[in-house]
């Protein structure tokens, strides 16, 4: 089912609304390589806050200005004052660049990071099980966050409480319908999809790799773009388990906070 960015958040909501009081509400947010899933999930997340809170969040999960260039990322302060709704990156579940290195062939292992391999599932897979359990009180869940600046995960200064019942998580894999994979998929209690012309999403990828310095010669990241993002990128494609929702990306649009304005 199409919808837009305001009618998603009202369904999310809703479905809140209707949660035993010990319980979580899973939200999965997925689509191939410059989709967008990060830069919708963020400004989501407040959006949800907003509605829930009924004042904009003190602590906003969205930052308009990253320090990441194009790829969007959560404020370390987020859902650290009354806030019910965090977001959590699959980018923080990356293999180490020291644990590619013990991989059988570390080469491949570096040139393809980003692809299902290349991610530590059955940690994913655990965090996503504790986080499924009835709420306690006195819970504080730790889960790893994705440090640009040091290309390599980190422990988010963050960590998930009682209070923060719905947990959006935005990532590649969030939907893929392969082994393991589709079992962490199924403890989502909404899927969504983020939809991308593949031409549109080829030349945001190479422009973010590029300006962030994932390989610093434009012909060689032409040559990881099309050999490792897009490959990724038909992969969750042709294996993807059905969403609930689907959300289509449009050229020269970002989800920001102006996509909830209608709210």
């Amino acid at each position: 089912m199409e919808i837009s960015p305001d009618q998603l958040a009202r369904e999310i909501v809703q479905a809140y609304k209707k949660l035993p009081e010990n319980e979580r509400l899973l939200v999965a947010i997925a689509g191939p390589p410059g989709s967008g899933k990060s830069t919708l999930a963020y400004p989501l997340t407040d959006a949800l806050n907003a509605l829930l809170l009924h004042h904009p969040p003190a602590n906003p999960a969205h930052i308009e200005k990253p320090h990441s260039l194009g790829l969007a990322e959560a404020s370390e302060q987020q859902g650290q004052n009354d806030e019910v709704a965090i977001c959590v990156g699959l980018d923080g579940w990356h293999y180490s660049r020291k644990e590619l290195d013990g991989f059988e062939n570390p080469k491949e292992a570096h040139w393809r990071r980003g692809a299902p391999f290349t991610f530590n599932l059955p940690s994913y897979t655990s965090f996503l099980q504790t986080i499924r359990q009835p709420l306690s009180n006195s819970e504080q869940i730790s889960f790893p966050t994705f440090d640009h600046s040091r290309k390599d995960p980190a422990i988010s200064p963050l960590k998930i409480s009682a209070q923060h019942r719905i947990i959006v998580i935005e990532g590649l894999y969030c939907l893929l319908d392969r082994e393991g994979w589709r079992d962490s998929a199924a403890y989502f209690d909404l899927k969504i999809w983020v939809e991308v012309d593949k031409a549109e999403a080829r030349e945001r990828v190479l422009k973010r790799n590029h300006e962030t310095g994932i390989v610093e010669d434009y012909k060689a990241c032409e040559e990881r773009v099309d050999a490792v993002d897009m490959a990724n990128g038909e992969e969750v494609r042709t294996h993807r388990v059905n969403p609930d929702y689907i959300i289509t990306s449009i050229q020269d649009h970002s989800f920001s906070s102006e996509a909830f304005s209608g709210l």
